[in-house]
Parts: C-alpha cells; structure tokens; sequence
C-alpha cells in the first residue's frame, strides 16, 4: 500500500507543479481527484476511523495557513496541496512536508532575491509592512511586486520537494 500511495501522490504532485508553471494555478479537479482517493486509501488502511483522521488532516493546513492566504502571501492551490497530502498519509508527514516546503521555499525566495539583487528593498518593504500592520491592527494584502519585479515563487515545487524530504526523514 505504501508504494501505491507513494506513487500516486508524486504523479500528483508532477500534475501540480507541471500545471502551476503553465497557467500559474494547481486545478481543483486534481485535488478533488487526490483528496478523494486520500480517503479512499484510508478508509482501506483503517476502516472508517481513516475517514475521522482524513477529515482532520485535510482541514489541519487550512486552519494553519488561513493567515498567510489573507495576506496573499500563499496561495489557495498550495493550502489545497497541502491538504491532499494530508488526506493521503498522516499528520506527522504532513507536518514535516509543511516544514519543509516553508524551508525550501524560504531558500528559493532568497536565492531569486540575491539573483534580482533586491534583498534589502524586500525587508524593508516587509518591516514597513509589519509596522503598519501593528499600528492598524489590520492584516493587508502583501504587496508581490511593490518595487516593479516579480517576487513570487512556484511554491508547488517546494511542496514537492518537501514532501520528498518528508518521506526519507519519516520513514
């Protein structure tokens, strides 16, 4: 079982990253195809409590992530993913996949920062961003391209990657 699962959720997450570097969107009809099959192999690994467990971790990343949705630093497609893995295998791969995913999208974020060389204009877009934030008591939206450059990443790649760093550090 764990092979097949393993299987399907890379081919998945290909589909994901393949389908975000095109339209810039992963497609609810494939986390709608990796969710339900998630509970499917639930529900045969553990009976109907697979279904309670399923549930749990497909809702965990988006109570965890609904933050940085609102401030549109992560996209509703990436929570989605996340949620995916979640209804295929447990919550303690799934939180590493989520560490790790932050991780390796923390280091291609800088990476692009260095190679644009606007390191230093982002953090203090980021600090005045915090600083308003705090006086308003109000999350805004978080500016991507505020100094006229594109500042986002694929994060579906490092989801991908996190969740393969995930599988060797789990298992």
């Amino acid at each position: 079982m764990e092979a097949w699962k393993l299987s399907w959720t890379l081919l998945l997450l290909l589909i994901a990253v393949f389908t975000d570097i095109c339209t810039g969107k992963v497609r609810n009809r494939l986390i709608c195809l990796g969710i339900s099959t998630g509970i499917l192999f639930q529900i045969w690994e553990f009976g109907m409590i697979g279904l309670f467990w399923s549930g749990i971790q497909i809702f965990f990343p988006v109570i965890v992530l609904f933050l940085l949705f609102l401030m549109r630093a992560l996209g509703a497609g990436d929570i989605k993913l996340f949620s995916m893995i979640g209804s295929i295998w447990n919550l303690k791969l799934l939180c590493y996949c989520m560490i790790f995913s932050f991780l390796t999208g923390a280091v291609f974020s800088l990476l692009k920062l260095l190679y644009q060389k606007n390191l230093i204009s982002r953090i203090l877009y980021f600090c005045r961003y915090v600083k308003i934030s705090l006086e308003t008591r109000c999350i805004g939206i978080y500016e991507r391209q505020s100094d006229g450059k594109q500042n986002t990443i694929c994060f579906t790649i490092a989801i991908l990657i996190g969740f393969c760093i995930a599988m060797e550090v789990v298992n």
